[in-house]
């Protein structure tokens, strides 16, 4: 284990020290608490300058240990963390609390690592516990000789949880179970327990906006919406990764939570080993009151832990629904793009240059296949009488071409579909298993009536023997 503490180490690169030099509102301050058994409770707001908080540090803990009505004291100082998981303090301040209220430095690892979980390790007579979730690290250590907890709390209120008001609230309450280390230990659990309840019901009220928005599931409706756009299964889809992030995140909270009553209930046979005299019998009556409250507290994670898995079901039908209706949309859109593509094609073919050309083409290929002197320029009168005979030929000539070739774009050519396939229409054909498969020949006929075998009627499975020859 000494090993494991001198490998430990914080890196400069995950403090903030920028923090505690800007505005009020954002300044980080340390919450020093003094908790006594006989005493009131007394409040102490130490700003973030290294000198004046260690002194402060200081002259609580002497003030708890020169009262000799004071049997068990605790102290706890707070320290937030940003988005980027740096710890907003100065690392020699930081270190300085650490060192000062005696936590095992294998823990150094734990919030470099940003850990979390339930971890506790022995140090002669102190042990330290470490509980980390997504929304706080909470470390204490305890003296059972002293009887001195000694508490760091590092934040991370990014999404108005207010977690720290809440550990700090139910620690107000049990102020006066100081004489055994599973204080803070009850508290985190109270506190993920009651997380996991709000978070779960969340999640649910979420899911069920969802459902009415997809029209499928308990709150989907009488019958499936089809008029949900892509903009709003997009948002949809976002939402249910949210919500996917959100569950699993729960289901590891819930095994966290877990494994505190796990551990209170491992040591209520000896709990001698956390104790001295004449405090034996208090920490014994502390940890009785403990773990007759874990087995409510442990039937709840059991619910939550049941229903998170339900939840993660519900979702994903709905994740499964989601893209089923982006495919929806994704055919209609290519429907429609291949019928706007076909309208064009057509419009086209009827509204053919090439044939208007053609037709417009065969007036002028009269007058220069007859070369007929029609026109007298020469003459006075221009017109000459056989000039009829031009209009006679070129207008139903072009009347017809027209005729023509109308006809072919709107009724199609019919020989063109018993001309032989190309490789590629082959290919169409292979992959059309709708079908019917082509009409055996002669040659196929009487090849399959000579490969043919006789099967006995109680078995699909064994041919009978020939009588003139082995078996086939």
């Amino acid at each position: 284990m000494e090993t494991l503490r001198k490998l430990a180490d914080l890196p400069p690169d995950i403090f903030d020290a920028s923090w505690s030099i800007i505005t009020k509102e954002r300044r980080n301050y340390i919450y020093a608490r003094s908790f006594a058994s006989e005493r009131p409770t007394i409040l102490q707001d130490l700003a973030i300058q290294e000198a004046e908080s260690i002194d402060k540090l200081a002259e609580l803990d002497e003030q708890a240990s020169s009262n000799s009505d004071v049997t068990a004291n605790l102290i706890l100082a707070l320290v937030n963390r940003g988005r980027d998981d740096n710890i907003l303090a100065t690392r020699v301040l930081f270190m300085k609390v650490f060192k000062k209220f005696g936590i095992d430095s294998r823990f150094y690892q734990l919030i470099k690592t940003n850990r979390h979980g339930l971890h506790y390790d022995w140090d002669g007579p102190r042990v330290s516990y470490y509980v980390g979730t997504a929304l706080y690290t909470l470390m204490w250590s305890f003296d059972k000789e002293t009887r001195k907890t000694r508490v760091i709390l590092i934040s991370r209120d990014l999404h108005g949880t207010n977690a720290s008001d809440s550990l700090r609230l139910f620690l107000d309450r049990e102020a006066h179970r100081l004489h055994s280390p599973f204080l803070l230990a009850w508290v985190s659990l109270v506190h993920i327990t009651e997380w996991m309840d709000s978070s779960t019901y969340d999640l649910l009220t979420n899911i069920r906006r969802l459902e009415g928005l997809t029209g499928y599931g308990p709150y989907g409706g009488e019958r499936p919406r089809t008029d949900v756009s892509i903009a709003e299964l997009t948002d949809a889809s976002k939402r249910i990764g949210h919500i996917q992030v959100n569950v699993a995140n729960q289901i590891r909270h819930i095994a966290i939570g877990t494994a505190i009553p796990s551990h209170i209930a491992s040591v209520t046979a000896e709990p001698s080993i956390y104790a001295t005299e004449p405090y034996v019998s208090k920490c014994e009556q502390e940890l009785a009151n403990f773990s007759s409250t874990t087995p409510s507290l442990q039937r709840s994670l059991d619910d939550s832990n049941a229903y998170a898995y339900y939840l993660r079901e519900r979702i994903g039908s709905q994740n499964t629904v989601v893209y089923a209706l982006m495919g929806q949309i994704d055919a209609r859109t290519t429907i429609d793009l291949a019928r706007a593509s076909k309208e064009i094609a057509e419009a086209a073919k009827r509204d053919s240059s090439a044939m208007k050309a053609i037709a417009i083409v065969a007036r002028t290929y009269f007058a220069a296949l007859w070369a007929v002197p029609s026109p007298g320029w020469d003459q006075p009168d221009v017109i000459q009488p056989k000039f009829w005979l031009y209009w006679a030929f070129t207008v139903p000539s072009t009347i017809l071409i027209f005729a023509l070739w109308f006809g072919l774009t709107t009724w199609g050519v019919p020989w063109q579909h018993k001309q032989k396939p190309q490789k590629r229409d082959v290919e169409y054909e292979e992959l059309n298993v709708t079908s019917k498969p082509p009409m055996p020949t002669a040659l196929d006929r009487d090849i399959d009536l000579r490969d043919k075998k006789t099967w006995t009627p109680s078995s699909a499975l064994l041919p009978i023997r020939n009588s003139n020859g082995p078996k086939r």
